[in-house]
């Protein structure tokens, strides 16, 4: 929802999870209203436009493509449902969200361009009938739109009357680059007491794992740093030299 420093500086959003407001009662409610609401748009506007629907022949839609139709537009309603939820909308996002519908595209040209036991022969080239007239193309518009219509005047009041606590941040410093340091830079370390100076020197460390415990921040030169920031000077040790030798080497 937010990033990691942002969670850091406000540890009040932790509370969200802790008073369970994203399953209460009410949202699971929510969830289940627009769930049966978008069902009953998806079936009647689909059966309700098919029953005048011809192909290019004259001749009116059967059931292969009346459903055909209507799984296409279930496969788009939901996912663009899907990308409706994100918080932070990446390129893997519309990686995942389009090859999802294109893979369904995809799927159902080879499927229909094979030839079937008789019993499943009327699926022969149906996606390609479809393709040719304009009921396929208002429908595959038209629906998802109607469909996620109230799905979004509801997100946006609800954000704009209601918003979770994580919305507010997010409004907060939506125009901050995504990487910007935030926090206790904002603070300055003038203006921090030793724990918190000496927290501030950790965050900023590299987080590097070793090949040698498996522990994070089991690295050479690293003892020596904690020791420094409690005030003792350790100087470092023989094997720590030698290990820290070793990586180079490996290195190379």
């Amino acid at each position: 929802d937010v990033s990691a420093v942002l969670s850091k500086k406000y540890p009040e959003l932790y509370k969200e999870g802790i008073k369970n407001s994203f399953f209460k009662w009410r949202v699971v409610a929510s969830w289940a209203f627009f769930a049966i609401y978008q069902s009953l748009i998806l079936y009647h506007f689909i059966v309700a436009s098919s029953n005048r629907a011809m192909n290019s022949t004259g001749k009116m839609f059967g059931l292969w493509d009346v459903s055909t139709m209507a799984f296409t537009v279930v496969v788009v309603t939901v996912n663009l449902r899907l990308l409706m939820m994100c918080n932070t909308i990446t390129r893997w996002h519309y990686i995942s969200v389009g090859g999802s519908i294109i893979l369904w595209f995809i799927f159902i040209f080879i499927y229909s361009g094979v030839i079937l036991p008789k019993d499943q022969e009327n699926i022969y080239f149906v996606i390609y009938v479809l393709m040719s007239t304009l009921y396929f193309y208002l429908t595959l518009l038209l629906v998802p739109i109607a469909a996620l219509f109230v799905d979004f005047l509801y997100l946006g009041a609800q954000r704009w009357f209601f918003p979770y606590d994580y919305q507010i941040v997010q409004e907060i410093h939506r125009h901050e680059a995504e990487d910007s340091r935030i926090g206790l830079l904002e603070i300055g370390n003038d203006n921090l007491t030793p724990n918190e100076a000496r927290s501030y020197a950790i965050m900023q460390l590299p987080g590097q794992k070793s090949k040698h415990t498996g522990f994070a921040f089991d690295s050479p030169g690293y003892e020596s740093f904690f020791a420094s920031q409690a005030g003792v000077f350790v100087p470092q040790k023989a094997w720590d030299v030698a290990r820290r030798a070793s990586m180079k080497n490996r290195a190379k």
